[in-house]
């Protein structure tokens, strides 16, 4: 049952197509297994049949979904040559697609579990080596599920059939030991020992779903990263996901403050929690952190609505084509990242791939190339997780732009000179008034941008524009204050009403650069928008329209480029926080960009990765504590033996128990006294405390210092306990029922 649970739990999580023959095989693993466990083979010859009808039933089974005009002989040399492509790729550090290895091998794994937990069960009983491989694969199975199935259901019913079947197996090898030895026992005791186990897992599950789930912990991560255990253990998920690409990846809630869309609201709040570092080889001019651009602005704030499809992209795979633009070198940047659960593959404007499987948004220009929206990675990223990211990053002067066609392709136009009707009239003679008299698109874009940067003061404190009024002419004509999102959006709308193309994009500013390391340290109160605009041959081009930001102005001509933040200190918005806020660098907390998130509506709690793993958190402490439990119940059972196997060691048991029922026991009384005090109390159990206590005084007293031959303490202890224990709790409740505060107990026999 327990390897059947694990199969049906991969198949639900519905990985990839043809797991169907997971459960079947199973089954028939475990009736092989049991067959070959009762067998007279010796374990060497089982397990070669073993191996032998496992690979004829994985090959057949797997065999029989190849194309049925395959002879039965082209279908095995498929098979076997598909597993020698994939040790190649392997080898050679390549990527796989093939989604018939990964059944292939998941069938092997769940036919030796099936076989092992039969054999291990009849042959030779080893509970652990039955229990734990199973329920290692459904854990890892569950901790890597982003799907909408609840699997932690299975491991859940996992735990309580465990309970049950090592209850079961320990009863099974009691009553074996208790059969050569001629003891007596009750046969309704498997039934008590089915309710008790099922009791003690609900229990233990009980008590794990309301222990508080784990949070976090850069400290944690920094440490596991100095031992090199994150190192290793992401080079093993590099290493699965290259060599099972084809496996399903589900989209799940992240905690990225950027999604598909951006809406022009009220106040920003910020915190100043790490959000990641970035190392590069040297220090870059003009730098922004680009997460999603947008393309369409309506109804007071931004969207994406061109014709976008989302590609799998691995390592290993061919460059994505991309415009051919001048002036552009291909830059490297190293990312670590600080929040839980985010998804975003950031990068200096524009990045195309990574050292990671992403997911890449993009539509295509006229020639069919890749314009790209954002990048996310194909898996969640946890605290402490690196990536490496390349960028087509321009270097474009200001001379040369200026000296840029103005001739834009159809998909520029189609998409970035949208301009919506409630953009106002006053907003459109603003820009035609701000470009009058400049004939290129650059000195457009610096005439826009100084303005807002000279007439707009920074707020992030403004309020939502009033309903009906559009937030472009709110901010322009009414409040003349804004941030980021409304200072990128004013600027783009009166540049596309001039007949310039721009976008709006979003991500982080270049936060805190350090010298010593090479790297910016970015903070969640670098969070920014700008504003690119397209220069034919030279593509999209940041521009800076923030006040509170440093321009960041371009060179004017090729070769001494700078750094556009250079001479204005470090870009760290730190005149924003308000004061006492602490921006150690060994800052901790992760968590208050999520409860950011959480306030604008941005971040769904019910439905995060942390509720997920919440869930899952829970019930494998409840796994744990089951297994501690268990182990610490059969720990006590030996040693409860080892006292119930002793005469002496069981008439000292009786003068420990005197006092939880109430007798008091003095020196001078004898060992029969003794006896008949305990009688009293326990009228049932009065003949085998006369038992125990007569073969105690032989053993003490008798000339040959011995019980007699065919006397057994536990076949007594086995009527007398039952006895015992009831009486002790209805004398210890009823003291509770007299109890009064401050009076003594006075009762004594």
């Amino acid at each position: 049952g327990l390897v059947i649970i694990a199969a049906l739990a991969i198949l639900n999580a519905e990985l990839i197509g043809g797991l169907e023959v997971i459960p079947f095989i199973s089954t028939l693993a475990i009736l092989t297994g049991l067959m070959l466990a009762k067998s007279r083979f010796s374990s060497r010859k089982a397990h070669l049949l073993a191996l032998i009808y496992g690979l004829f039933l994985v090959t057949y089974l797997i065999g029989r979904s190849l194309p049925e005009s395959l002879t039965w002989q082209e279908r095995i040399f498929d098979l076997f040559d598909r597993q020698f492509i994939w040790l190649g790729k392997a080898i050679s550090q390549g990527s796989s697609r093939d989604g018939l290895i990964f059944v292939i091998h998941t069938s092997a794994v769940f036919w030796l579990l099936g076989y092992t937990a039969a054999w291990y069960t009849f042959r030779y009983p080893k509970l652990w080596r039955v229990v734990l491989p199973s329920g290692l694969v459904l854990l890892s199975v569950i901790y890597y599920y982003y799907g909408p199935k609840p699997l932690v259901g299975f491991l859940a019913l996992y735990t309580l059939v465990a309970l049950v079947y090592i209850a079961r197996t320990h009863l099974v090898d009691k009553e074996r030991g208790w059969r050569s030895a001629s003891v007596r026992y009750e046969k309704n005791i498997r039934l008590s020992f089915l309710q008790a186990s099922i009791l003690a897992a609900l229990l233990a599950l009980g008590v794990a779903w309301g222990l508080p789930s784990a949070q976090a912990s850069s400290a944690v991560s920094d440490a596991l990263g100095k031992t090199g255990f994150s190192d290793t253990w992401r080079g093993f998920q590099d290493n699965w996901t290259r060599l099972f690409a084809s496996l399903r990846s589900y989209g799940t809630t992240t905690s990225d403050p950027f999604r598909d869309s951006i809406p022009l609201g009220g106040p920003r709040t910020v915190s100043n929690s790490l959000v990641m570092d970035v190392y590069v080889e040297d220090r870059l001019p003009f730098v922004y952190w680009q997460a999603v651009a947008y393309d369409t602005y309506q109804n007071g704030g931004w969207s994406i609505t061109s014709d976008t499809d989302t590609i799998l992209r691995l390592p290993d795979d061919d460059q994505l084509e991309l415009p051919d633009y001048a002036m552009r070198n291909y830059v490297n940047q190293f990312f670590v990242n600080f929040v839980p659960n985010s998804g975003t593959i950031y990068g200096a404007p524009e990045p195309f791939s990574s050292d990671r499987q992403i997911f890449v948004n993009r539509s295509l220009d006229d020639d069919g190339k890749a314009l790209i929206h954002s990048v996310q990675s194909r898996y969640v990223m946890r605290q402490g997780e690196k990536y490496e990211v390349t960028s087509n990053y321009s270097i474009a002067d200001a001379t040369t732009l200026r000296q840029a066609s103005s001739n834009y392709p159809n998909w520029v136009t189609e998409k970035y000179l949208q301009v919506p009707e409630e953009i106002t009239p006053e907003t459109r003679a603003l820009a035609l008034n701000l470009t009058e008299g400049l004939d290129n698109s650059f000195d457009k874009a610096i005439g826009v941008r100084n303005y807002l940067r000279q007439n707009i003061a920074y707020n992030d404190q403004i309020q939502a524009p009033p309903d009906g009024v559009d937030p472009v002419h709110y901010i322009l004509f009414d409040q003349q204050e804004a941030y980021c999102n409304y200072y990128a959006s004013a600027m783009i709308m009166m540049l596309r009403s001039v007949g310039v193309p721009a976008r709006f994009v979003a991500g982080y500013t270049q936060g805190e650069w350090d010298e010593e390391t090479s790297s910016y340290r970015v903070r969640a109160s670098n969070a920014h928008a700008w504003t690119e605009v397209f220069f034919p041959g030279y593509g999209w081009v940041p521009f800076e329209a923030t006040a509170s930001i440093p321009a960041g102005d371009r060179p004017e001509t090729f070769g001494n480029p700078g750094d556009a933040f250079g001479n204005e200190g470090l870009l760290d918005d730190t005149e924003r926080l308000p004061e006492g806020v602490d921006i150690n660098p060994n800052l901790e907390d992760v968590e208050s960009l999520q409860d950011l998130l959480a306030e604008r509506g941005e971040l769904n709690p019910d439905v995060t990765v942390q509720n997920r793993n919440r869930l899952l958190w829970q019930a494998g402490i409840g796994f744990v504590i089951m297994i501690v439990a268990i182990v610490g119940a059969f720990f006590a059972n030996r040693a409860n033996q080892r006292v119930e196997a002793s005469v002496k060691r069981s008439y000292g048991r009786l003068g420990n128990w005197a006092p939880w029922l109430g007798v008091l026991i003095q020196p001078a009384h004898t060992p029969y006294e003794r006896a008949h005090m305990l009688g009293s109390e326990v009228p049932e159990g009065r003949e085998q405390l006369l038992n125990l206590t007569h073969q105690y005084v032989r053993q003490l007293f008798s000339p040959a210092r011995s019980v007699e031959a065919d006397f057994d303490p536990r076949v007594e202890w086995k009527s007398l306990r039952p006895h015992m224990i009831r009486h002790t709790i209805g004398y210890q409740l009823q003291r509770l029922r007299n109890f009064r505060p401050g009076k003594a107990d006075g009762n004594s026999k």
